[in-house]
């Protein structure tokens, strides 16, 4: 097996990513305040077809003997005004495959994205994870991350 090669996406991998994204929607869907669309996957693809131009966006897949076992977006924006860092590199959306073992992927496509964000002022990485999702909570937690807000939805 070769070693794992962290890439910027291109628009050939659209598809495989919106498979990976589609599961873990699908994976994540039991929240009753967001319903996943019937053309969701395609609107999805269509958004993130968009980042691949996007100079603040950085959107990076884990790829090892030409399949995908990941995907990672991350963009960066400004932190909160009169506070440092001035900058932050947020992740938006990360996606493994579930149906193959991935070997440090997940690690890596963080890195990969950390880096880009650092090179880019980032002095944060800012990532809003799911609190019944325990695994991804593991991941982030295995990584260092701490708890920063709580997000609160109204309807």
């Amino acid at each position: 097996m070769s070693d794992l090669i962290i890439r910027p996406a291109a628009e050939i991998d659209l598809l495989e990513l919106g498979r990976l994204w589609y599961e873990k929607a699908v994976l994540q869907g039991a929240d009753q305040r967001f319903k996943l669309l019937p053309d969701g996957r395609a609107q999805w693809t269509a958004a993130v077809r968009r980042r691949l131009h996007d100079l603040e966006a950085a959107m990076l897949v884990a790829e090892r003997d030409g399949l995908i076992y990941g995907y990672i977006i991350g963009v960066c924006q400004d932190g909160p005004p009169g506070f440092s860092p001035e900058k932050l590199c947020v992740i938006t959306d990360m996606a493994l495959d579930l149906h193959r073992y991935q070997g440090g992927a997940g690690r890596a496509l963080v890195e990969a994205v950390r880096a880009w964000g650092l090179a880019r002022g980032a002095g944060l990485l800012v990532v809003r994870s799911l609190h019944r999702s325990a695994v991804e909570q593991a991941f982030w937690r295995s990584l260092g991350a701490t708890e920063w807000i709580d997000e609160m939805c109204l309807k």
